[in-house]
Formats: structure tokens, sequence, C-alpha cells
């Protein structure tokens, strides 16, 4: 290379909860001249897909990472060059993983690490104690002393994380870990030559290669380590439908994504559901209250949804064992609701968080919902926009469903469920005790709840609190001062 200095292009941090990406296409090549801010590669997490740009202007000099491969947070993808500088083999596009780890051959040459402007993370476990070292060590992965990302620190927060505890995980790339699997190959019986001991690829191809002793899996451990295949009773192709006319399209990225998670989710949670009919006569006439108000501003009408948004909010101060993540040995309560809100989309569904939304009011949480379906549709979300989330809400009655039991959105334990409001014969009694039926608008709320966590008793209590709010709230307190909890 003509020039002393290489800028790094790091896979970029993209949430507290991200961990690695992966490159969907590379829209440049070895050789190739950027400006800064132009778009070098598509990559997708588990959460959203995003774009990684040039920071500087410059030439690219080496791409450090496949289509389709998974690359840790701040870890390296590209290396940019200064304008002028010459590529030897423009078609050189070599994917090694050691370079990351790998110390400089010589002064010549330095690498500097760019990380785009994030403003500084908090979470819920920002004010942990000092022996709950993985917990600590997740949220507050990857910042320096002055909260700004440091992708060094990253490395060594997260294999701290998994480096620790008795069963831990063994530190290894994600290449290396995929590898080892294909093979059969127990990663604890390799010695790692990545930082603090992480295995690379380049320890499993020597292992593999008989330069090094290696231990074998058992054949359970490979069943439980290998890539899922089609199984003899769910075949690549259903026995007997050979002649039924057909279209075989593959599965797209986020709907893998999504039967992933809603397959671990049921394989992880024991789901129990409770319901309660809620009578929202008192609710429609404070909605058509507060909408008369604001169509009079020029302000958007509400629907029904921040309204049983504020006042599941509110109940959840009184059942903060619904808002919380169950790890099996403890549980954590979290001190603030962050509101996950399923969101249907071309793509498939999303759910991303309003943060902090016990401290809204119903027209706040209505404008944050609002906003968020809008970028959830448009594909602008950014990865922190569907992190974090200790409570969702399911909305099926927005496409007409009559019941709402839904899956648990992990690590939460509870999901309530929305379905359609019916005008329905229901019995009321006055003043007197006196029985009459009359027509009302009536919600059957759907709490469903991870048993391992919680007793269905508690889940009901907590789904009548939603209820008696509904029932019984006044425009004020949804959106008044101070209407943050209601008896």
């Amino acid at each position: 290379m003509a020039e002393a200095t290489t800028v790094v292009v790091p896979m970029p941090h993209m949430g507290v909860s991200v961990e690695e990406g992966t490159v969907i296409e590379w829209l440049v090549s070895v050789g190739d001249e950027v400006a800064a801010d132009q778009v070098l590669c598509a990559i997708a997490t588990d959460k959203v897909d995003t774009e990684v740009v040039a920071p500087a202007d410059g030439v690219i000099t080496r791409l450090l990472a496949d289509a389709g491969e998974d690359v840790a947070v701040g870890e390296p993808l590209a290396e940019l060059g200064a304008r002028g500088t010459v590529v030897d083999s423009p078609d050189a596009t070599p994917r090694e993983e050691e370079a990351a780890d790998a110390p400089e051959a010589d002064g010549a040459s330095r690498r500097v690490s760019v990380e785009s402007t994030t403003a500084p993370q908090t979470g819920p476990g920002a004010g942990a104690s000092r022996t709950d070292l993985g917990l600590e060590a997740r949220t507050a992965a990857g910042r320096d002393e002055f909260g700004r990302f440091d992708p060094k620190a990253a490395a060594e927060a997260l294999l701290s994380f998994v480096s620790s505890g008795s069963g831990a995980k063994v530190p290894a790339s994600p290449i290396a870990r995929r590898m080892a699997a294909s093979h059969g190959v127990a990663l604890a019986s390799l010695k790692g030559t990545g930082r603090a001991g992480r295995i690379r690829k380049v320890d499993v191809e020597r292992a593999l290669a008989g330069a090094r002793d290696v231990e074998l899996l058992s054949d359970s451990e490979r069943k439980s380590t290998r890539p899922s295949e089609p199984s003899p009773t769910q075949p690549a192709f259903p026995p007997g439908y050979a002649d039924v006319p057909h279209e075989i399209v593959e599965t797209g990225r986020v709907r893998k994504v999504i039967a992933e998670h809603m397959g671990r989710s049921r394989r992880t949670a024991a789901h129990m559901t409770t319901e309660v009919d809620v009578d929202l006569s008192t609710l429609t006439e404070v909605r058509a209250e507060l909408n008369a108000a604001r169509l009079e501003a020029g302000e958007p009408k509400l629907s029904y949804l921040p309204f049983i948004a504020r006042a599941a909010c509110a109940a959840l101060a009184d059942f903060p064992e619904l808002n919380a993540t169950f790890l099996g040995e403890r549980t954590i309560y979290w001190q603030q609701v962050n509101l996950g809100v399923a969101v249907d989309t071309e793509e498939g569904l999303l759910v991303p968080v309003v943060k902090g939304c016990d401290k809204l009011t119903a027209p706040e949480i209505g404008a944050a919902i609002a906003d968020l379906a809008e970028r959830a549709r448009t594909r602008k979300l950014s990865p922190d926009d569907l992190a974090g989330g200790t409570f969702t809400l399911s909305n099926p009655g927005s496409v007409g469903a009559v019941s709402a039991p839904a899956i648990i959105n992990q690590p939460q334990v509870a999901v309530l469920g929305i379905p359609t409001i019916q005008r329905r014969p229901w019995v009321v009694t006055d003043d007197q005790g006196n029985e009459q039926i009359e027509i009302r608008p009536i919600l059957r709320l759907a709490v469903t709840f991870d048993h391992r966590a919680l007793d269905g008793a508690d889940a009901t209590r907590f789904a009548v609190a939603v209820k008696n709010r509904l029932e019984t709230g006044s425009a004020n307190d949804y959106s008044g001062p101070g209407s943050f909890r209601w008896d």
C-alpha cells in the first residue's frame, strides 16, 4: 500500500442487545474509490436491516467479510486507504478472520478503527450490583469511561461475559463455531489464538488438519450443535404431494428470524393464557371527549390502542412480576416499562419499543406508536428501536381477530393480546341491583404469560387491574398531569 494509514471499517454497534450482524451484500469492490458517507454494504441483524457507510473519502483496499457471513460487533468489515492508494491485487478480497487479532507485521502502517458516533447508551442494568457481572457486562459492553463506543472494550466485555461462570459458552467467532459444529469438534478442546483466548477459524482449521489434538463431540452433542436439517418426519418435500401443482418459494430472512424467535419462545417459556371481558362504554366516551378536543386543535384522532397501553402500564406498576425477565435461578424486575408494540409490515411482524412508556400519557403513547409503526413499514427503524422491550402488546384486533392469545416475546414473561372490539349483549346492574341487558362494546383481553415466572392467579389479577382501569378511567387519568398511576 502506498499510504501509511489504513482506516478499518467495523461492524457498527447497533444496540445493546445486538452482538453480531450478517453481511447481506457488498456494493463496492476492492480498488473502488468511495466518498465519505457512501454506502459500502448492507447488513442484517436479528432485529433489522441497515447499511454501513464509508467514514471518509478513500479507496477500498480489502473486504474482510463475505456476503452471508456473520461478523461480531466491532470486528472489521473492510479496510479503507487514502485517495490515490494503489491496490496491488484488485481481485483479492481476502477473508482472513485473524486479521482483527493478528499483531501488525511492522511499524510502517497503523490501523485506525472508526465507529459512527452514537449517543451514550444506558440500560436497566446500568445500576446493577457489582456481583451481577453477567448483566453488567451485557448492558455496559462496548463503552469507555466517557460513554463512547469502543470496539475493543466491546469485545473484552463480551468475552468476559461468555467466559465467566460454570458451563459458560466457549468464546469463539461465529464462523469458527459453525465450522466446529459441522465437523463435530468440541470447541472446549481447542486453544484459541485470538484475543483473550477466542477461538478463530484458523484454530479449527489447524485442528482438523491434525496440527493440534482435537476432541470430537458425542453423538448427542453433535445433534445439539448441528445446524437444523429436515428430519425424517419433516422431509424437504412432503410425501404424496408430487402430483399437486405447486410453487416453491425460498423463505425470506425476516420470516426465518421470526420463525426462529417464535419457536425458541415456545420451547423456552411455559405458555398459559388468561382472559377477561372488558366493557369499554366509559372508555368510548372518554376517547370521544379527548378526540373532539384534538380535532379542534388540528391533531390526529387517537385509536383505542394508546388508552389500553396506558392502562396496562399503570397496572404493571402494581404487578411488576409481569414486567420482568425470568432467568431460572433469578428474575430481573425492570424499573421502567419499555412497551413493545407488534406492527404488521410487508416484510413480516416487527416489534418496535416505546421506551419509558410508563411515564407517558395516552396521547404521547399514541404519537410514539404512530411514529414507530410508520418507520417500521418504511424500513427506517434502527436496531435500538427494536431492543430492550420489557412487555409487549399484540393487536390482532386491527385485522379482525376476536381472540388474541399470543407467543411471548423473549426474554419477557408476558404479552397482552388485544382482539377486535365487539358489540355484544351485556348484563348491566343498576344502583338498585336490578339487571338488564344492553348492547355494549366488549373487548376480550388476553394475557399470555410464562407459567415458570408467575402463577395464573397473579396474571389474572393483572388482567383484572387493566380491566378496572379501562372501565373506570377518566380523561384526566389518561392525559392529565400526574396520571401515570391511578387506583
